[in-house]
């Protein structure tokens, strides 16, 4: 049964991970990237991993999109919004919302979601 939790377009949230064997997880930040109405009755929410790595900040590559305003959402260290790396997860996996990213990063990135797709 789908979560009755529901998650916005543009939350930045905190999600338990899994490690490649399933040996552990670690809590990391991460971009909702769908929206309500596609994800509301689905188990999972696709996500956008967010990197506090200085190297995709410092030189963002493809698909890196540095956030310019990463301590109003309540990040701690310069962050990296990596649409190269979209993500299917369990609503069940999400610890919390740390907030709403601010209207001109969560531009840049729909942008760029669009340019991944061809959309």
């Amino acid at each position: 049964m789908p979560s009755t939790t529901t998650y916005e377009h543009g939350q930045v949230v905190v999600v338990s991970v899994p490690f490649t064997g399933q040996s552990g997880s670690k809590l990391r930040p991460a971009l909702v990237a769908s929206v309500e109405t596609f994800h509301s009755k689905l188990l999972d929410v696709i996500l956008c991993p967010i990197s506090s790595q200085p190297r995709y900040h410092q030189k963002p590559g493809p698909g890196d999109y540095p956030l310019e305003h990463w301590k109003a959402v309540g990040l701690r260290h310069p962050s990296t919004a990596r649409i190269s790396n979209l993500l299917a997860v369990e609503k069940k996996l999400i610890e919390r919302v740390l907030g709403t990213l601010p209207a001109e990063d969560l531009a840049r990135i729909e942008q760029g979601l669009r340019k991944a797709f061809g959309l």
